[in-house]
């Protein structure tokens, strides 16, 4: 019997997230593991609003509720699709500042034996500009991590 039975799918809508959703659901089933995909609403970050009186914040231009409400039924749409053969698959939407600090802590609560994510492979300057929350995933994650990529005429 293996270990792995409870897995984090980070989810952020991309062609390469749903691979890796697929591959989890596949591996999950030979498992009879549970699946929480989880999107991570990026906290905007106010350097200049330091202090500014709890008024004035309300007034800052990004609704953080409706966006956590529109990515909660986005992705209550993407597990209601998943069908009566799926695995059990939880969807969890959550803030935070470092996506990839939020996807550690997540998978130590939910006590994940396993993430899988999805990875643009990005290389070149592609990667030293944009980064790579896969990268910075695998340097800290308190469990195995796996990345999946998607086939290349689906991740263009």
């Amino acid at each position: 019997m293996s270990g792995f039975r409870t897995f984090l799918v980070p989810y952020d809508f991309s062609p390469h997230a749903r691979a890796a959703l697929a591959a989890a659901l596949e591996l999950a089933r030979r498992l009879e593991a549970e699946v929480h995909v989880l999107h991570v609403v990026q906290t905007p970050s106010y350097p200049y609003a330091y202090g500014v009186h709890p008024a004035a914040a309300a007034h800052l231009p990004v609704d953080t509720v409706e966006l956590r409400d529109a990515a909660m039924r986005s992705l209550e749409q993407v597990v209601s699709e998943l069908g009566p053969s799926a695995p059990k698959v939880q969807p969890h939407v959550v803030e935070g500042t470092a996506i990839a600090d939020t996807i550690h802590a997540v998978a130590e609560q939910r006590g994940a034996d396993l993430i899988v994510m999805g990875t643009h492979g990005r290389t070149g300057l592609a990667h030293v500009f944009l980064g790579s929350v896969a990268e910075r995933t695998l340097r800290k994650a308190p469990c195995p991590v796996m990345t999946v990529q998607a086939p290349e005429e689906e991740g263009r």
